[in-house]
C-alpha cells in the first residue's frame, strides 16, 4: 500500500475536504504540480482551476478558486477563497453566472466593478470546466 497524505481544503466559510489521499495534482499559477507522499516542503499560489486527488485508488476533483497550498512531507493544506467538490457544482447555475459576468464586463456602465466581474467570470469558468470533465 502506498503512503498517504492528509489533504485539507479550507475556505473562510467551511472545511471542504479533510481526507487521506495517495496523490494530488494541483493547478498552480505556474502550471500543474503533482504531489506524492514525502514531497519537499513548498508553498505555492493556486490558479482558478481544479485539483485532482486520488483517494483509495479513485480519482476525484474539486475546484480551487485562488488561494495557496502549503505542502509538507505528509500534508497538503489548501487555503482558498472558495472551493467545491465536483458533484456539488450546479452546471446551469455556473453557466448563468458566466453569462452575467460576461455582460457586466462588456457593459460601458461606469458603475460596474470590473475586477469583481472578472473574478466572477474566472470562478464560473473553473466550475463549468470541472463539471463538464465528469
Amino acid at each position: 500500500m502506498a503512503n498517504t497524505m492528509k489533504l485539507q481544503i479550507i475556505t473562510p466559510m467551511r472545511t471542504i475536504l479533510d481526507v487521506e489521499v495517495e496523490s494530488v495534482i494541483l493547478t498552480t499559477t505556474e502550471g500543474e504540480m503533482g504531489v506524492l507522499y514525502d514531497h519537499e516542503p513548498v508553498v505555492t499560489l493556486l490558479a482558478y482551476k481544479d485539483i485532482t486527488y486520488t483517494q483509495e485508488g479513485t480519482k476525484k476533483k474539486a475546484t480551487t478558486l485562488g488561494g495557496f497550498a502549503e505542502i509538507t512531507k505528509d500534508r497538503i493544506t489548501i487555503l482558498t477563497d472558495a472551493s467545491e467538490l465536483a458533484d456539488e457544482i450546479d452546471l446551469e447555475r455556473a453557466k448563468k453566472a458566466k453569462e452575467r459576468a460576461e455582460k457586466r464586463l462588456a457593459s460601458k456602465d461606469g458603475d460596474i466593478d470590473h475586477v469583481r466581474a472578472e473574478i466572477a467570470l474566472r470562478k464560473a469558468i473553473a466550475r463549468i470546466n470541472l463539471r463538464e470533465k465528469l
